[in-house]
């Protein structure tokens, strides 16, 4: 009997760890990509303890720990001033996972060697998905590519991972539109600083916020600015206007505006939500923002791809090993009930931090005297239930 075989739409983060989580089962693995190169653009990101322990399972650890800085905690203080709001210190040393930062590219890369190393995963670059077809023994997924030529191909199951505007998602049927937030996410990268231990620092403004981090293993620091804008723009990022940055940082803080008019290269990001999807429908299951996308409020967007692709992987294997192929859609519908409770609580406390950290005169006050009164112990409670998750 030939090994058990699944299809994969999209080769970020999420659909690369979707597929090394399979290989590392003895599943095999094809992974669809439209683009004919890989790569991810964006320029930061998070990876707290949770999504963390996935990685450390998939044998990552020391490539890592390479391209990524561990933070020393969390610092947030008021945009117009500099005020300091909230401290909290952490000892990476002492922790079994720490927080890491890291370019959004750096960690694709990681994935990418990873899964280039596995005999049982295959990299399909250039085709996109075109049409689905499942009946109850596979999927049939025709791929296009670039010069117009279709191919078809087999699985015992399809997992789109291929993001906000998921052609997985739409040819399952869901076709609710992404919805425009009336912000946007400008990212840049500015030079490391070594004037004191690396550290996520959030800055709360009325209507904005930045935050900022150490990546490239302190060389370089990634810089963030959330602000309101009436246009949206589809797709993938756009070149920022500094002029148009300037003005609206310039009620900031002076280290704020320093930090900004450092940074080179700015991209920018519409930023839409989605309600969640159904996450599995017969043999086909969904992860990541395919699934559930997350505003970057909350810094979990990739976590929670991670996170879906270890769950997912789990129960297909329990279930292959258990029933054989027939057991697939069960697999996938076990997943959609053990992740969607999860999944919508990280969307809306993403969505609450947004509205928290916007907060303009007066409710900005009570927020400001809130967070001193939480201080450091309130608020590691109070994402207790975030960062220590762990898969069954």
């Amino acid at each position: 009997m030939s090994a058990p075989h699944f299809l994969i739409a999209g080769a970020g983060i999420g659909g690369l760890t979707m597929a090394l989580s399979l290989a590392h089962r003895g599943i095999s693995a094809t992974v669809i990509e439209k683009r004919t190169g890989f790569g991810e653009l964006g320029a930061g990101l998070q990876i707290s303890p949770n999504s963390g322990r996935v990685l450390d399972e998939l044998d990552l650890t020391l490539p890592l720990k390479r391209v990524s800085v561990s933070s020393h905690g969390l610092l947030i203080r008021r945009w117009s001033d500099g005020t300091q709001l909230l401290e909290m210190p952490q000892h990476p040393e002492r922790l079994p996972t720490p927080f890491r930062m890291l370019k959004r590219n750096d960690l694709h890369t990681v994935l990418l060697d990873a899964a280039r190393a596995m005999p049982n995963i295959r990299l399909m670059v250039g085709r996109a998905v075109h049409e689905i077809a499942q009946d109850e023994t596979s999927v049939s997924v025709a791929l296009t590519g670039q010069s117009g030529n279709g191919e078809t191909i087999q699985g015992l199951g399809l997992i789109g991972a291929d993001g906000l505007w998921s052609q997985v998602r739409d040819l399952t049927g869901d076709t609710s539109p992404p919805v425009f937030t009336g912000y946007e996410a400008w990212r840049a990268l500015a030079p490391g600083s070594k004037a004191e231990k690396p550290r996520v620092s959030l800055h709360l403004g009325s209507g904005r916020h930045m935050v900022h981090y150490a990546v490239a293993g302190g060389r370089e620091t990634n810089v963030v600015v959330i602000r309101p804008t009436k246009q949206a723009r589809e797709g993938w990022s756009r070149d920022g206007d500094t002029q148009v940055l300037a003005e609206h940082v310039a009620g900031g803080s002076q280290a704020l505006r320093e930090l900004v008019s450092s940074a080179k290269g700015w991209q920018v990001w519409s930023l839409f939500d989605r309600k969640p999807a159904a996450m599995a429908k017969g043999r086909i299951a969904l992860l990541g923002d395919a699934a559930h996308p997350v505003l970057p409020f909350l810094a979990q967007g990739a976590s929670l791809a991670i996170e879906d692709a270890a769950v997912l992987a789990r129960l297909l294997a329990e279930r292959l090993q258990a029933e054989g192929a027939p057991g697939v859609p069960a697999a996938m519908a076990a997943y959609a009930a053990a992740r969607a409770a999860r999944a919508a609580r990280v969307q809306e406390a993403s969505r609450s931090n947004g509205r928290t950290y916007h907060l303009g005169w007066p409710w900005n006050i009570g927020r400001d005297i809130g967070l001193r009164r939480l201080g450091a112990e309130g608020l590691r409670k109070r994402y207790g239930w975030l960062y220590d998750w762990r898969d069954a």
